[in-house]
């Protein structure tokens, strides 16, 4: 199918909007260590752990981890940790604790997970990572770290969707520039043929269009629909976009 001016429709439409589970451990009953790392009290947690005759399963030492870690608990992940949850463990739709505390920006929890070799490219059910997580949610320190820590700047999810793509998306121009700085290929596309510039180009992200234009995305790529990302801010009206996209070419 062909775009016209009579037929456009929302390539973030076609791609979707990716976000993790807000309850991870809502399919299971909740264990009082569960719940003790949850709050984040740690003198409970070790008090439950080393109860005589008690004895937790490993599944519940390791939903406690990620539980610790969603909340930004440090020093129960820590402990967690050296009493055996294991680092990559995962919970509903296969995020690991590490993709929980990367988008929530919980920089003490991602290194504690690090230094005991948790996956950094790990990926949920549907693809995602730690680094996409946390550039969507425009978590610069944490990219700068992940990538650092040698995160795959290119992964892909199940549709193709990247990284940049995700920043592009949301504007977050100096996660770009940080991408981009890690080779980010820039002119990647997701199944349904979207690049990251034509979703900084229909979200009316100047900033991020002008660093993806000098990052070297090609102008008039197209969709899989024939969308380009002048079409898109044109269809939005999204004039500042406009103007940077024809002086740079686009047709």
């Amino acid at each position: 199918m062909r775009w016209s001016r009579n037929h456009l429709y929302v390539l973030c439409a076609l791609i979707g909007w990716l976000h993790l589970p807000n309850n991870v451990w809502a399919s299971l009953e909740n264990s009082d260590l569960v719940n003790a790392a949850a709050r984040g009290n740690l003198s409970q947690v070790k008090e439950l752990l080393s109860a005589s005759g008690k004895n937790y399963e490993i599944r519940d030492k390791d939903m406690a981890l990620i539980t610790a870690a969603q909340n930004g608990h440090e020093n129960i992940v820590k402990f967690l940790l050296a009493s055996g949850a294991n680092a990559n463990a995962k919970a509903d739709k296969g995020y690991t604790a590490l993709m929980f505390a990367a988008q929530d920006d919980r920089l003490g929890v991602v290194q504690a997970l690090l230094t005991v070799e948790a996956d950094i490219n790990a990926t949920s059910n549907n693809g995602m990572t730690a680094l996409m997580l946390a550039s969507q949610r425009n978590r610069i320190e944490m990219v700068r770290l992940l990538l650092a820590t040698n995160a795959d700047v290119n992964a892909t999810t199940n549709e193709g969707i990247t990284a940049l793509m995700l920043a592009s998306q949301m504007g977050n121009q100096v996660v770009i520039q940080y991408l981009l700085r890690a080779n980010a290929e820039v002119n990647s596309q997701a199944k349904n043929g979207v690049t990251a510039l034509m979703l900084a180009a229909q979200n009316g992200h100047q900033g991020a269009t002008m660093t993806l234009l000098a990052g070297g995305a090609k102008i008039n790529t197209e969709a899989e629909n024939g969308a380009t990302a002048l079409l898109l801010a044109r269809k939005y009206d999204h004039k500042g976009v406009i103007d940077l996209l024809q002086k740079a070419g686009a047709k």
